[in-house]
């Protein structure tokens, strides 16, 4: 909301002159301006939901969370252990294609123990 919309109409500020002649006609000497702001749609309004249904909703949500999970097969540690063997194969392979290619040998950083 606008603060527009919640104040109080303005009230034009007369002169001395013309307040006498406001109280003697009983009509304002000057009209206020009609710059009135186009009214905007009103937003969305905010969804509350009742704590009784939002518990449901969390406990079916939480349900097929489990459900979902327990439905992924997750890999041993020996199937992490063989993904990385093919990967540095594959790695070793295309290092050996770069260089059969470009004459330049592949840049391979390796970790040294720093003492």
């Amino acid at each position: 909301m606008r603060y527009y919309e919640f104040a109080t109409p303005a009230r034009p500020i007369l002169k001395i002159s013309q307040q006498a002649q406001a109280v003697a006609a009983n009509t304002p000497a000057t009209p206020l301006p009609s710059n009135t702001q186009p009214t905007a749609t009103p937003a969305e309004p905010i969804r509350v939901y009742p704590r009784a249904w939002q518990r449901e909703w969390l406990q079916r949500y939480l349900a097929a969370q489990m459900a979902q999970s327990a439905q992924t097969i997750k890999p041993t540690a020996d199937d992490i252990a063989i993904a990385s063997m093919h990967h540095a194969e594959a790695q070793r392979a295309a290092d050996a294609d770069y260089q059969r290619r470009t004459g330049k040998a592949a840049v391979t950083r390796r970790w040294v123990k720093r003492d």
